[in-house]
């Protein structure tokens, strides 16, 4: 039924095409996953953002051997986004999605200092991505709810740009999300990303992707450009 009402929903709504963004191919989202931001729209009785494009997922091999990865949330999953739905927030997460050789994705320090990159399940750079949405992302992430209170975590900085970065018409804010600073209690899904934030109608929307780059800033914004608004019954 999921499936159905959200094919039905689909249809009346310009899907986005595939699009390649500096060798980073993102494709339509699957109904499947159209129903999860429909049922999160339910919840709070009012239409609710939907990101329109994903990564599109490396094929787990025959042979892989590794951690399981299938449903995980963070850097170490595989396969199709995971999403976790609640009043209070929508948070999609994907790893090892398909990029190319040159990609600067998620990365750790060796014990001798040295930043190198993480792998991805094929080898290669590994890629994170997160979407969210909150009508109060300031005390879910920015772990502060009075007024004036950031959407993002205390380790992110923002970024100013020679030309503002706007999604559907409105100013996004961009910031440069740190390695470090994600102590007990803090919301630490962004480190180290590239976290493009705006406002669509009324709701705090954030699109990252791991890696300080004008490549992800670019995935941001295309990510961000695709986003429509979805209600929680057929139209």
């Amino acid at each position: 039924m999921q499936e159905t009402t959200a094919v039905g929903l689909a249809l009346t709504v310009r899907a986005p095409k595939t699009e390649l963004v500096a060798g980073v191919p993102l494709t339509p989202i699957t109904a499947l996953q159209r129903s999860q931001c429909q049922r999160f729209a339910s919840l709070h009785g009012r239409p609710m953002p939907c990101p329109g494009l994903l990564p599109v997922p490396i094929s787990v091999p025959p042979a892989y051997s590794g951690p399981p990865c299938l449903g995980v949330f963070g850097e170490d999953a595989c396969g199709h986004a995971a999403i976790q739905v609640s009043r209070v927030l929508f948070v999609l997460s994907q790893s090892n999605f398909k990029v190319p050789p040159d990609y600067i994705g998620v990365t750790f320090q060796q014990y001798s200092g040295a930043v190198v990159p993480m792998q991805s399940i094929v080898g290669g750079p590994l890629g994170h991505f997160v979407f969210m949405a909150s009508t109060t992302m300031p005390a879910v992430v920015g772990n502060g709810s009075g007024r004036g209170a950031s959407p993002v975590p205390t380790y992110c900085a923002q970024q100013v740009t020679a030309t503002p970065l706007r999604v559907k018409g409105v100013i996004a804010k961009l910031y440069q999300c740190s390695d470090s600073g994600g102590g007990p209690g803090v919301f630490q899904l962004l480190m180290g990303h590239q976290l493009l934030v705006w406002n669509q109608a009324g709701i705090t929307c954030e699109v990252s992707f791991h890696g300080i780059s004008q490549v992800n800033v670019d995935l941001d914004v295309a990510v961000a450009d695709s986003t429509k608004m979805v209600t929680a019954g057929r139209r």
